[in-house]
């Protein structure tokens, strides 16, 4: 990540400063309208949070005060350009396109933007068209975009300075939903001093990667739930060693595996041994700090290679799925009922459905492995990975805000016209594309707000239109227990996964997540070369001590190169 602490600073107080301006200016002085005051300065106002009230802020409520900026709606009809990528092959309604669909009439009959679409593409064309465009500053007015773009147009003086707009039109639930960053998302939007772009906010839960174990075979055969990693190791060589399927066929799985397997990615993958690295104080394919406060690569330390000796242990004893790097249905083993522990995110109950639709005996149960002093380390994602800009000179930048606004309270569905929407159409269908707008906290909001209504302590009908679904499900399915595996994986989340998340954890961010020069021209052969190692190490091709040979082949192949290239990226903007 191109930390941007510095100007991220400047660029709040520059937001705050304006907002506090606005609101001596344009406000009448009253704070208790319930309607959406854009000159609110607060994380919500007044007003209780959306996980609170049930309905957070509606857009159908808004402009309340004389004068005032509504935050969902411009006064007067605007058009705007725009571009985008989509779902390969995703569907739309009969007459319905990706320039006129429901969520296009939506933000317009809401907004009193209508959006004029330049092209669209997918996969690699979107990629390839993106480039040229930013290349050629062949910009639309608005446009959705990832953060190395995002941090090439600002470098280059292509986006509009969003300060002003955003603290005048900003609406309550919006800033609320930054304020549970602790607004480190705008500052991750923010370049030298100015707020050059709307931030999504990454739900932090789904950096949490468990160890998912078959419970019932555990108490079958007299075991304990895991507490470390050599425990791991243990229930493995268990499941694989004593018949818990009671076939009498040694044909069990200890543990399942990826070809992505040999990483720590930042979003919490299945069958990945993301948990084990951490146990280790391992991130490999990340730009972390070490012990002397040095930003380095995390799969050239020594953590991530005790980390690949474990794991190699692992596979030569027959403890991980032979077949791990190859297979091309990793889910297979569990759903098939062979694999006892798999290791994946807080979500996994489609998968879990799916295994007891097989296998109604089957019990799966999450699990935290603690490093050797006993603290749980996570790796956080990164908290905003995609935003929403408007190019240099656009005519009304406000749009951007009020676009943000009415997307938000659509994807919380705390406009009650929202409701009416048909969210299984494809989200890259909105009029801008789609990204996620959401608490950073949102699962332990949804699960803590679930577990006071199933006991009682929250009247169902205060919940929001989200949890409420969620409570409704969980009635249904204590009536009859995974009757309707439906019903049951779309509330199970957030229930015993969700309590693990709040266990306390030693959290960090990687330190860099864009590119520098030289990675553009060096990365892919330092990825396969390390990727190649890995792999050939685990599964015994190669000695562990390969490891400090692809150490130094990394070094002088590019990555010191690379490193001091990171290492001044993070430096020049503290």
């Amino acid at each position: 990540m191109r930390t941007r602490k510095a100007w991220g600073a400047l660029a709040m107080s520059a937001v705050m400063a304006a907002a506090l301006l606005s609101a001596c200016s344009g406000s009448n002085g009253s704070n208790g309208s319930n309607g959406n005051d854009a000159n609110d300065g607060s994380a919500g106002g007044s007003q209780p949070s959306a996980s609170e009230s049930g309905g957070g802020q509606s857009p159908s409520a808004s402009g309340g005060q004389a004068g005032a900026a509504d935050p969902y709606k411009l006064p007067d009809p605007v058009e705007v350009t725009t571009f985008k990528g989509v779902t390969p092959n995703a569907k739309l309604p009969e007459g319905d396109t990706v320039e006129d669909n429901q969520y296009t009439r939506y933000i317009k009959d809401k907004t009193n933007i209508s959006f004029k679409l330049l092209w669209y593409a997918s996969g690699q064309d979107y990629d390839q068209k993106m480039k040229l465009a930013v290349a050629s500053n062949d910009l639309p007015d608005m446009m959705i975009v990832d953060e190395p773009t995002f941090l090439s147009l600002a470098e280059a003086g292509q986006l509009e300075d969003l300060t002003d707009v955003y603290a005048k039109y900003a609406a309550p639930l919006t800033k609320e939903l930054y304020a549970s960053t602790d607004n480190k998302a705008l500052d991750k939007a923010a370049y030298k001093g100015k707020l050059l772009g709307i931030p999504n906010i990454s739900v932090q839960a789904d950096s949490v990667a468990m160890v998912w174990v078959r419970k019932d075979w555990l108490d079958k055969l007299g075991l304990q739930p895991p507490k470390t990693v050599d425990d791991v190791e243990k229930i493995a060589k268990a499941f694989v060693e004593n018949d818990p399927d009671g076939n009498g066929k040694a044909d069990t799985i200890g543990m399942t595996g990826s070809a992505s397997a040999l990483s720590a990615p930042a979003k919490a993958a299945f069958h990945n041994f993301k948990p084990i690295f951490e146990a280790f104080g391992a991130y490999p394919g990340n730009w972390i700090k070490d012990s002397s406060g040095n930003i380095v690569y995390g799969s050239i330390q020594p953590e991530t290679k005790a980390a690949l000796g474990k794991l190699r242990d692992w596979y030569q004893a027959g403890l991980i799925d032979k077949e791990f790097a190859l297979r091309k249905d990793t889910n297979e083993p569990v759903v098939s009922g062979k694999a006892g522990i798999f290791m994946g995110p807080w979500w996994a109950g489609g998968m879990l459905a799916d295994t007891y639709k097989n296998n109604p005996q089957a019990d799966f149960e999450p699990y935290l492995v603690p490093d050797a002093n006993g603290k749980i380390n996570n790796l956080l994602v990164p908290v905003s990975q995609r935003f929403i800009v408007a190019k240099k000179g656009m005519k009304h930048p406000e749009a951007a805000v009020v676009y943000a606004n009415t997307f938000i309270a659509a994807q919380r569905k705390t406009d009650p016209d929202a409701l009416k929407l048909d969210f299984t159409i494809d989200a890259t269908y909105w009029p801008i594309g789609n990204a996620t707008f959401d608490y950073a906290d949102a699962v332990e909001r949804k699960a803590d707000a679930l577990k006071k209504a199933l006991a009682g302590e929250t009247p169902p009908d205060s919940l929001t239109p989200e949890v409420k679904a969620l409570y409704d499900n969980a009635v249904k399915d204590k009536a009859s227990p995974r009757s309707d595996l439906t019903v049951w994986k779309s509330y199970y989340g957030y229930t015993t996964p969700a309590d693990l998340l709040k266990t306390d954890m030693n959290k960090m961010y990687g330190e860099f997540t864009t590119t520098t020069k030289t990675m553009g021209r060096k990365w892919a052969n330092l990825d396969k070369m390390e990727q190649e190692t890995f792999y050939k190490i685990v599964m015994g091709e190669q000695p562990l001590d390969a490891f400090d040979k692809y150490v130094s082949d990394w070094k002088s192949q590019g990555g010191d190169e690379i490193t001091k290239e990171v290492r001044e990226a993070v430096a020049s903007v503290k």
